[in-house]
């Protein structure tokens, strides 16, 4: 077992429960409607990028929708952290 442990292991982890999470209650919205709702964080970086003839518009966008589940995920992931 490594003494060290990164900060970078450690948003991984829960980023990736963050998806699952989200993904299951997505899933689960359909049964249980309470677990459907979620919350919108993020931010949007307009690119605009126009040539001769021909106008092309680039947006870049990060965005994560948090429900319970996800939020609960994230919790999954810290306790894997200190639990290793």
């Amino acid at each position: 077992m490594r003494k060290n442990k990164s900060l970078w292991y450690l948003a991984a982890l829960i980023l990736i429960f963050a998806v699952i999470g989200s993904f299951l209650g997505e899933f689960l919205s359909g049964w249980v409607p309470l677990l459907g709702s979620s919350k919108s964080i993020g931010f949007k970086i307009p690119i605009n990028l126009a040539l001769n003839v021909l106008s092309l518009d680039f947006l870049l966008s990060v965005n994560l929708r948090i429900n319970l589940i996800s939020i609960a995920g994230m919790l999954f992931g810290v306790y894997i952290y200190y639990k290793r």
